[in-house]
């Protein structure tokens, strides 16, 4: 056990049949990491703050993504219109607002960047993924070798 303060700790799953299994943070995604024969890959990186020797919390920046797989054998793209949607979003309730009305369109923003981090999966399987997000860094914080976890001092 360490006696060190507040990290964060991040930790990379990727999906095989309907287990997550961790893979090294550095590991570049492509063809040959499908979850199923013919299926796209998803992944997850799930980031929590850890005290000590305890996950006290998830942080919003985790996000799990499902990339389909191009005839070449690379993934497609991420998709980033809703981040490029919410940046235009926040620019129209600022305009909105010197003129003195309430926007609305960054809260509508926000949901659909929400939904983009879910991946649209089921939430079984993203609980699963916290679940053993949460093996790998408890295993890592307690000193034993982990793959798909760093720790961050903050």
């Amino acid at each position: 056990m360490t006696s060190q303060g507040r990290r964060i700790a991040g930790c990379h799953l990727l999906l095989r049949g309907n287990r997550w299994m961790p893979i090294s943070v550095n590991k570049a995604l492509g063809g040959k990491d499908r979850c199923s024969p013919g299926g796209a890959v998803i992944s997850a990186y799930l980031s929590a703050v850890v005290e000590g020797d305890t996950i006290v919390g998830w942080l919003g920046n985790s996000a799990f993504s499902v990339q389909e797989v191009l005839p070449n054998g690379t993934l497609a793209p991420l998709d980033l219109t809703p981040a490029r949607l919410a940046l235009q979003a926040y620019d129209a309730d600022m305009e909105a607002s010197k003129a003195g009305i309430v926007g609305v369109s960054s809260l509508i923003a926000g949901r659909r960047i929400q939904e983009q981090n879910t991946g649209n999966l089921p939430s079984k399987l993203r609980e699963a993924a916290f679940e053993r997000a949460t093996v790998q860094i408890l295993d890592k914080i307690q000193g034993h070798p982990v793959v798909g976890v760093r720790l961050y001092d903050c």
